[in-house]
């Protein structure tokens, strides 16, 4: 943290100095202040001491519910967005979700937090998708004459951008997200992905986190409550202890919990097509219904903002740009950042500073 402070400090200097030399000041300096406060996750920052506390209330409409952070004065609301929640047992009060609407609030910004119910269950659906298409609804009708976004991180980008196709919003921000299911288990199962416009094919270790998180989403989708309940038990096990025992569990299972197994524990490449196609229906149906890669991404219209993290261990970096390649008819900008992981983005540095502040840079252009 102290060298993050002293790399900060410096560049928060460079980029005063750039900002007066060259133009548009105000929203230069501000976007180092908000990677800043992003970083700090929620302690004490220089951006908290120039800005106002925003405020914050349930909003609920027909349909739906969620947590709406307004800037103070509510005369300085510049855009609207909805923030969508990943897949986390808190949700909406997610404290890392909760302090990056607060940062956003503070920069002009009218964010609502939908509740997700799926999110909490560590479970992403389809029908998340429709509450984010209502939750757009419900900020148009709110904020009329503002710019109208929806921003999402990791797997929940998927039902964000599928609510945009309904809605059209002005612009659509995506961290950490993907394109294409079977590639996304692919490399959640075998660490197996392939960049843009690289013949060459790599592996990195698969994530234990990732693997066991599909199970526990998908458990409760089997037909057999004995399944769900014996699959939900091995991911508890595995998740806390990679070599636990779980041979009388698995020897238990049915042909349903079986085929569930079977792809988690898969290291084969080519062998996850036809082991996601002998999952149960339900779990296909689920995986399918947010499967981008089965939408129409030319018609998004707009701004496509696509951050990723080149160490992402969760989902690779080249999902992010296979959707920018999908999306041809979007005004696409990618920011691929290096030394990064999942969503995590307060390892700063050097290195990839600026490509950060290009991004937050970029989010704040579409204000009004």
């Amino acid at each position: 943290m102290k060298r993050f402070a002293i790399w900060s400090g410096g560049f928060l200097v460079l980029l005063a100095t750039a900002a007066f030399i060259f133009g548009r000041p105000i929203a230069w300096v501000q976007a180092g202040l908000i990677i800043w406060d992003i970083a700090a996750g929620g302690k004490p920052t220089w951006w908290q001491d120039v800005t106002r506390a925003p405020s914050q209330a349930i909003a609920r409409w027909d349909g739906g519910e969620g947590d709406l952070y307004q800037p103070t004065p509510t005369a300085e609301a510049r855009t609207a967005l909805v923030l969508v929640p990943g897949a986390a047992v808190m949700g909406r009060d997610e404290p890392r979700l909760q302090a990056l609407a607060r940062t956003l609030a503070r920069a002009g910004l009218v964010v609502l937090v939908p509740e997700l119910p799926e999110v909490r269950r560590l479970a992403l659906s389809r029908r998340d998708a429709d509450r984010v298409a209502s939750a757009l609804r419900e900020m148009r009708r709110r904020e009329p004459r503002l710019p109208l976004g929806v921003a999402a991180v990791s797997y929940a980008v998927a039902p964000a951008i599928i609510a945009a196709l309904e809605t059209s919003p002005d612009f659509v921000v995506g961290i950490g997200g993907y394109r294409d299911s079977e590639s996304a288990i692919r490399f959640i199962t075998t660490g197996v992905f392939r960049p843009a416009g690289d013949a060459r094919q790599f592996q990195v270790e698969p994530n234990r986190y990732a693997r066991w998180a599909f199970v526990l989403a998908n458990a409760g989708r089997l037909e057999s409550p004995h399944d769900a309940h014996l699959l939900q038990e091995i991911a508890r096990r595995r998740f806390y202890d990679p070599d636990a025992d779980i041979g009388r569990l698995s020897g238990e299972l049915g042909p349903q919990g079986r085929a569930v197994l079977a792809l988690i524990e898969n290291r084969d490449p080519d062998a996850v097509g036809p082991l996601i196609q002998a999952l149960p229906a339900k779990v296909r149906e689920e995986i399918s219904g947010l499967d981008l890669a089965l939408y129409e991404l030319p018609k998004l219209r707009g701004d496509l903002i696509l951050v990723h993290g080149r160490g992402d261990r969760m989902v690779p970096f080249s999902e992010s740009q296979d959707l920018a390649a999908a999306a041809s008819n979007a005004h696409v900008s990618l920011f691929l950042i290096d030394d990064t992981g999942h969503v995590e983005f307060d390892a700063v540095s050097l290195a990839n500073g600026y490509t950060m502040w290009r991004a937050v840079l970029k989010v704040l252009s579409e204000r009004r």
